[in-house]
C-alpha cells in the first residue's frame, strides 16, 4: 500500500515537472511569436525599428516615441518652442526619409549613432542628461512639455518637393549664409538645398572657434589619409593657401605644394567645426580660424531660435530654409 502510494507521488510531481516544462516552453514560443511579430508587423502599428549601436539591439518602438528622443538630442531643449517643431518635422522627414530609401538594409529603419543617421535617446537618458546639466525637475518638466508639444502638434507632418520626401538636413550653426548641398557633397543637385541668408544669435557660445596643427601633425595626417600624398614635406605647409571657394563664401579646397585638399577632409582630419574659415600660418603650425558649426546644409538650428524668437513660426522658419518646399500631413 505504502509502496502505492509513494509512487502515486512521484508520478504525480514527474507530470507536475512536465507540465511545467510544457508551459514554460509554450510561454517561450508564445514570446518569440510575439516579437517577431512586433519586427515583422510594425508598420501596422506605426511603429519603426532602431538600431542601437553600441548593443546591436534593433528595437521597435513608435514613431512619436522615437521623435522624443531625438528632438531634445539634436537641439538644445531651451530653445523656442517653434524652432523645436521645426526640429520635430525636419527630424520626422528625415527619419521617413531614411525608412523609404532603405539606407539601414533590411531589418533595420534607421541607427542612433548621430553621424550615420540622427542621436536618440530614450526619455530616462534625457533626463538623466539633463539632471547632469544641472537643470532643475521644474525645469526638466518644462523642458520635456516642449519636446513633446512639438512632436505632437506636428503630428505626422513632413516636408516635401514636388511630392516627394525630401533628404532634411540640418545642423548647428551657419551664421550669414547656410549652404548649398552640390558644393559641400559634390554631384547631386537638389533645388530645396542651395545657400541661403541666415541670421543668428551673436552670442552662440561655438559661433567661432580656433584649431592650430602644428606642421608636423598636418603633414602626417594627410600622408596618411592618402598614401599618394607621401611627396608632401613640412615646408610646404609654409605656402598653404586657399585656394577654391564655395558660392556661399565658404572654403571648397586648399593647396598643399601640388596636392588640392578639400575642406571637407580637413573638417574630419583636424576636427574643425566648419569648413568656413581662414588661415594664419606662424613659425610652426597652422592656425584655422572658424566660423560656424556644421555642414551648413539645410536648417540651422540656431538660425532657426532667433527667428523663432523673433517671430517666425516653424512652418516659416521651415520654408526659409529649405527652398519651395511644401509641409504636408501624412495621411
Amino acid at each position: 500500500m505504502c509502496i502505492l502510494i509513494i509512487l502515486s507521488v512521484i508520478l504525480f510531481c514527474v507530470n507536475l515537472w512536465q507540465n511545467s516544462k510544457e508551459e514554460e516552453a509554450k510561454k517561450e514560443e508564445e514570446n518569440k511569436e510575439n516579437e517577431e511579430k512586433n519586427m515583422i508587423d510594425y508598420k501596422a502599428n506605426e511603429t519603426i525599428r532602431v538600431k542601437l549601436c553600441k548593443t546591436g539591439e534593433v528595437v521597435a518602438m513608435d514613431i512619436n516615441d522615437y521623435l522624443r528622443g531625438v528632438v531634445p538630442a539634436e537641439m538644445p531643449p531651451y530653445y523656442n518652442i517653434e524652432a523645436i517643431k521645426a526640429q520635430a518635422v525636419v527630424a520626422r522627414t528625415y527619419t521617413y526619409k531614411r525608412i523609404e530609401a532603405h539606407a539601414e538594409g533590411e531589418g533595420v529603419d534607421i541607427c542612433d549613432n548621430y553621424a550615420h543617421c540622427q542621436a536618440f535617446y530614450n526619455k530616462e537618458q534625457i533626463l538623466e542628461i539633463w539632471r547632469r546639466k544641472g537643470y532643475d525637475e521644474q525645469t526638466i518638466n518644462t523642458y520635456w512639455n516642449n519636446v513633446n508639444e512639438a512632436v505632437v502638434s506636428t503630428q505626422d507632418q513632413v516636408i516635401t518637393y514636388n511630392g516627394s520626401l525630401i533628404k532634411a538636413f540640418f545642423h548647428a550653426s551657419s551664421p550669414e549664409k547656410t549652404e548649398s548641398v552640390d558644393q559641400i557633397w559634390g554631384g547631386e543637385k537638389l533645388p530645396y538645398l542651395v545657400s541661403v541668408e541666415n541670421e543668428e544669435a551673436e552670442d552662440y557660445a561655438n559661433r567661432t572657434s580656433i584649431v592650430e596643427v602644428t606642421f608636423e601633425n598636418f603633414i602626417n595626417k594627410l600622408k596618411e589619409d592618402d598614401m599618394s600624398r607621401s611627396s608632401l614635406e613640412l615646408k610646404m605647409c609654409k605656402e598653404v593657401k586657399i585656394c577654391d571657394l564655395t558660392t556661399s563664401g565658404r572654403v571648397k579646397n586648399i593647396q598643399v605644394g601640388e596636392y588640392k585638399i578639400s575642406a571637407e577632409k580637413l573638417r574630419t582630419l583636424f576636427g574643425l567645426r566648419s569648413t568656413n574659415f581662414t588661415i594664419d600660418i606662424k613659425e610652426n603650425s597652422i592656425v584655422f580660424n572658424v566660423i560656424g558649426n556644421g555642414h551648413g546644409i539645410g536648417l540651422s538650428q540656431v538660425g532657426a531660435d532667433f527667428y523663432a524668437k523673433n517671430g517666425k513660426t516653424y512652418e516659416e522658419i521651415i520654408k526659409h530654409y529649405y527652398t519651395g518646399v511644401e509641409i504636408i500631413t501624412l495621411k
